[in-house]
């Protein structure tokens, strides 16, 4: 690491009178990744958006290398002073071709026209920098994630920057582009580049990371070198308290078959997968993208079609040719991916809870206003989701909250068998917890619960079994009792 290139002094930032921010302190080093750490709230994307122009802080200063910067609170100012981020959501412009998009709103002009030639040679000299190579001419919206996430860093890369800010950049990638994104994080550490990594997931901290700042309620809580901090000490300062055992203590009661899965295929996404699921269990999915896992779940949910096999609910035949077919047989679905599937997020919490129950709210023309309010209280009250009322819009809610959002729409509709694709995905280490207390509760509530997840020691923690895909097939299945169970876990989904 070298030397200091930005320091953020006694930044505050407050919305509609709250305050998010107190006093905040954060530094970076050149050719260094530090971990930007801390529960949903904390003010992590807040403070960066504060550093990358989006937002201007109430006070403080910023400083990048070694000068005051004038705080305008504009995207294209920070830019213009090497600071960039890459978003969660990323900003590409899908119809446009990857050269357009590395030079958006940046172009290079000639007497008064586009230097098309000049930027096709500046785009490949930033390419050749950092070791990556694409199609100038393809269609942007046409390439994978991950491709679009080197294609902004890539338009940092041309505007000489020299801080990049990384918001929750694995969160929709697979392993193998998580791979890709971590070997040019490599190349930009060499050429000197200094990099905020924000991120819930501790496992790829310890991976790439040099420091970590964690904050907590808008506070430095505190900020070490990466050989300073253990687990322990990071789980305690993310949630305040020195309990940090996340998984509530399962929920054994084995009772009869409520639904089975019998060699069922799906032609291009699964084959020839049996499964039983139990009243008073959890049961749980492991694999690697693409493994099928969520493909089975989106089937019995009437997103895919059946081609062999039958699925049986509660000891009959389960026909869904779509999602409305599942609701009314009181199957509900928890997706993967909330912002694109899960919620409408210019629309207020009451709509995005009570949307699955029209068919049971619906008087004629009219909605039941009444019990539709009743329900939606009683659940934002029992999930403890923290929002200012039922009216609020659910984009300005915390990913946790959110998600709770997604599941009580579910509860609302009294579903009798619950799919959860990735359920804690994006959400913060003490909602977590509350997450899992949840779906432990439902199971008591003999509500049959299939989870979905990519990270290994969830599904140990939470499930009574574990089924493991690859490559579309079922290639184990494991009960919570095993010995070495991560590890038998992990050389199944990755065939080793």
């Amino acid at each position: 690491m070298g030397k200091e290139i930005l320091k953020m002094a006694n930044i505050c930032k407050s919305f509609a009178g709250t305050q998010v921010l107190h006093d905040v302190n954060f530094d970076l080093r050149a050719g260094e990744v530090h971990a930007l750490m801390g529960a949903n709230g904390a003010g992590k994307s807040t403070l960066m958006k504060v550093l990358a122009g989006v937002y201007l802080p109430d006070s403080g200063t910023i400083a990048h290398n070694g000068r005051v910067i004038p705080l305008k609170g504009t995207v294209h100012d920070a830019q213009l002073d090497g600071i960039a981020m890459v978003f969660q959501e990323l900003n590409i412009l899908p119809h446009l071709s990857v050269l357009e998009n590395i030079f958006i709103a940046n172009e290079i002009v000639n007497k008064g026209i586009y230097d098309w030639k000049a930027m096709r040679k500046r785009a490949r000299e930033v390419m050749d920098e950092v070791g990556v190579d694409f199609d100038l001419d393809a269609r942007a919206g046409d390439l994978p994630v991950a491709t679009q996430q080197m294609i902004e860093i890539t338009r940092a890369l041309n505007l000489n920057s020299n801080v990049i800010i990384f918001d929750e950049p694995t969160s929709s990638l697979t392993m193998q582009e998580t791979d890709i994104l971590f070997a040019l994080i490599g190349h930009l550490k060499e050429k000197g580049v200094g990099m905020v990594y924000i991120t819930h997931r501790m496992s790829e901290v310890y991976q790439i990371c040099d420091r970590i700042t964690l904050l907590r309620d808008g506070r430095l809580v505190f900020s070490d070198d990466i050989a300073n901090v253990d687990n322990q000490r990071l789980l305690a300062g993310i949630v305040g308290s020195e309990n940090t055992n996340q998984f509530p203590e399962k929920y054994h009661h084995e009772g009869e078959v409520i639904f089975e899965a019998k060699n069922v295929t799906s032609k291009g996404l699964y084959e020839d997968v049996s499964f039983q699921l139990k009243d008073g269990e959890i049961l749980g999915f492991a694999g690697l993208a693409g493994a099928g896992r969520t493909e089975i779940a989106k089937t019995i949910f009437g997103c895919y079609n059946l081609d062999e096999g039958e699925l049986l609910f509660e000891g009959k035949k389960l026909d869904v040719k779509n999602p409305v077919d599942a609701v009314r047989q009181g199957i509900g679905y928890v997706s993967e991916d909330r912002k694109v599937e899960g919620i409408l997020a210019v629309r207020p919490i009451r709509e995005n809870m009570s949307l699955p129950s029209m068919m049971t709210l619906g008087k004629g023309l009219h909605i039941r206003n009444n019990q539709e309010k009743d329900g939606v209280n009683k659940l934002i009250d029992s999930l403890k989701i923290k929002t200012t009322g039922m009216e609020q819009k659910i984009e300005n809610l915390s990913g946790g909250n959110q998600q709770k959002v997604c599941l009580a729409k579910w509860l609302m509709t009294n579903s009798k068998l619950l799919l959860l694709d990735e359920p804690t995905r994006g959400v913060d280490v003490g909602a977590r917890a509350d997450f899992y207390q949840l779906i432990q509760d439902l199971v008591k509530q003999h509500i049959g619960v299939i989870v979905i997840s990519s990270e290994e020691d969830e599904l140990i923690g939470l499930c009574n079994r574990i089924i493991v895909m690859r490559e579309g097939k079922k290639v184990g299945e494991f009960n919570e009792d095993e010995k070495n169970l991560k590890e038998k876990m992990l050389k199944l989904m990755l065939d080793i």
